[in-house]
């Protein structure tokens, strides 16, 4: 069983810093997860740890920017993937 963490995202664009929190199994693979997926006009300042993640227990905070480009495939979960 591995064990997952919430992680505090300090991010900067355009001058303004930003935070979002991202659920991740280490502070690496937060920062890599970040990182890989940011938009270009995004910089990550600071890697945080928060806590365990407790599966639902807290509402992630949302910026008003995201700091992650709209083209990245967005899973759903209102239908089961795997099912054929």
């Amino acid at each position: 069983m591995w064990q997952n963490y919430i992680f505090g995202m300090h991010w900067k664009h355009d001058g303004k810093m930003y935070y979002d929190e991202l659920p991740a199994e280490s502070k690496e693979a937060a920062a890599e997860y970040f990182i890989d997926h940011k938009r270009d006009d995004v910089s990550l300042v600071k890697v945080e740890l928060l806590g365990p993640n407790e599966g639902g227990v807290r509402e992630f905070v949302v910026s008003p920017n995201s700091p992650f480009s709209p083209l990245i495939a967005r899973r759903r979960l209102d239908k089961d993937e795997d099912a054929r």
